[in-house]
């Protein structure tokens, strides 16, 4: 829940909230935190809220402690951009120009996760200059939110403004460069082996690379396996898949230590739609089917065609619904998530079994792995040749049924809940109150609560309802 609303609300992958190595079983709820809690606030953490859940106040108050930490690593890092200036933090009041100075050098630092008080500020914008290919566009984007932070355009601005503008350019930066995003998506549709598929041949996908410009367009296939993007139901033509890459951890453009600001997640929205008419944590086939009648039709839809969801989507549908009984699916398991994949195969992600995939960033994967995360030209060639031999034999026939026929359709299930069950008696308000003071400031408290109750609101009701729902696992 915590992780859809960071990513709704900014764009940001806070470290702790999603699977780690496909499966949540490993994370804590500290790591969120980054352990920047104390022993009592770990205890009660990783005891009684970890086994028990959290209520939705105890909720906004968690996010709240993770923003107000946040926050005091952004005012951290601009404290180092002024040293590094050699301005003092409680005397210097800089003008406009100045301050956007100090805001450049701040996400030049963020874009490439490097640690201003070890750089210069000309190696800092120089690094930025030449790694960050959109810098200027990403200068323009600053300076809007430093004219909006700074009413009246302020010469005279205190450390505790710059640090305001910065945190705003952070909470903004997610939502601003996911147009960077959107123009990856767009140039591998263009490659899709067949219209609508979501899939890009590899050997396709490297002729972007070497002779397309799409430079992004180079991780070895090993890498894209690990970060489940890689489908190879045909092990002599994988596939790239679309929504996977997007949202793949290799297109992370800035970083904390808390959280990464990656691609935002466009199923997500999708599916937020679906929670608000279905208004529930499950639902019968039938209700989807006529839930999924309000949404947009996905991109691989053909403009201006009543589009509808094909009969083997609703079979499939239907054997998800038996599969659990007969009466409901839940949408918050993997089956859905693999049929809502099928009915939108350019937005929504392709959910693999947990511990099948690895996804790191480039540079944890080579340190981990010792191995490249870019392909050689070599390897990108030789894939390009395979595509070539491959394209010519295969044939034109476009069935769009194929991919609910392929063998990456498993009748396996994941919950994020394995089971609901009615809460255990919670510890003491006081108890709670005093403990998430420690980590939080809880004037955030409120604004949280009313985004985490639209985020939650079909859960919650379902809860309300009687915890009468069992889940099944496989």
């Amino acid at each position: 829940a915590l992780n859809r609303l960071f990513v709704q609300e900014h764009g940001w992958f806070v470290n702790g909230l999603q699977a780690s190595n496909g499966t949540w079983s490993e994370e804590a709820p500290t790591d969120a935190v980054g352990g920047r809690v104390d022993d009592r606030a770990r205890r009660l953490l990783e005891g009684p809220l970890a086994a028990e859940g959290f209520d939705l106040r105890e909720l906004a108050l968690f996010a709240a402690a993770i923003e107000n930490a946040i926050h005091g690593e952004t005012a951290s890092v601009v404290r180092d951009i002024y040293q590094m200036l050699g301005k003092s933090i409680e005397d210097a009041l800089l003008s406009f120009n100045e301050t956007a100075s100090v805001i450049d050098a701040y996400m030049a630092s963020y874009i490439l996760g490097a640690n201003p008080a070890d750089m210069t500020q000309e190696e800092l914008m120089s690094a930025i200059e030449e790694l960050h290919p959109t810098w200027e566009e990403t200068q323009l984007f600053l300076r809007e939110v430093q004219r909006e932070v700074l009413h009246q355009h302020e010469d005279s601005v205190s450390f505790d403004r710059v640090a305001a503008v910065a945190d705003d350019a952070a909470a903004r930066f997610g939502q601003w460069q996911s147009g960077e995003c959107m123009t990856i998506k767009a140039q591998l549709v263009q490659m899709e082996d067949k219209p609508g598929s979501g899939r890009v041949r590899l050997g396709d996908f490297y002729h972007g690379a070497l002779h397309g410009g799409k430079w992004q367009f180079s991780e070895t296939a090993e890498y894209l396996r690990q970060l489940g993007s890689l489908d190879e139901t045909d092990a002599s033509a994988p596939r790239v898949i679309i929504p996977n890459y997007i949202n793949s951890p290799s297109n992370c453009l800035a970083s904390s230590s808390f959280y990464a600001v990656c691609c935002i997640d466009s199923c997500g929205e999708l599916l937020q739609r679906l929670e608000r008419s279905i208004g529930n944590s499950h639902a019968s086939h039938h209700e989807i089917i006529a839930a999924v009648k309000s949404l947009p039709p996905p991109s691989s839809a053909t403009p201006g065609d009543d589009w509808k969801l094909s009969d083997g989507l609703v079979r499939r549908l239907e054997e998800v619904a038996t599969f659990h009984g007969g009466a409901f699916v839940p949408l918050y398991g993997r089956l859905f998530a693999q049929w809502l994949h099928h009915a939108y195969p350019r937005e929504c992600p392709y959910p693999h079994l947990s511990g099948t995939t690895q996804p790191r960033r480039p540079d944890d994967y080579e340190l981990q792995t010792e191995q490249e995360a870019t392909a050689s030209e070599e390897e990108m060639m030789q894939h390009m040749g395979e595509a070539r031999a491959r394209r010519s034999e295969d044939s034109d026939d476009n069935n769009p049924e194929d991919g609910l026929c392929s063998s990456m359709w498993t009748m396996q299930e994941e919950l994020v809940l394995p089971q609901a069950h009615p809460r255990p008696k919670r510890m003491k308000a006081s108890t709670l109150r005093s403990t998430f003071r420690i980590i939080a400031m809880v004037g955030a408290v409120s604004s949280l609560m009313l985004a985490l109750q639209i985020v939650l609101r079909p859960a919650w009701i379902a809860q309300k309802e009687g915890d009468d729902v069992r889940c099944h696992s496989v």
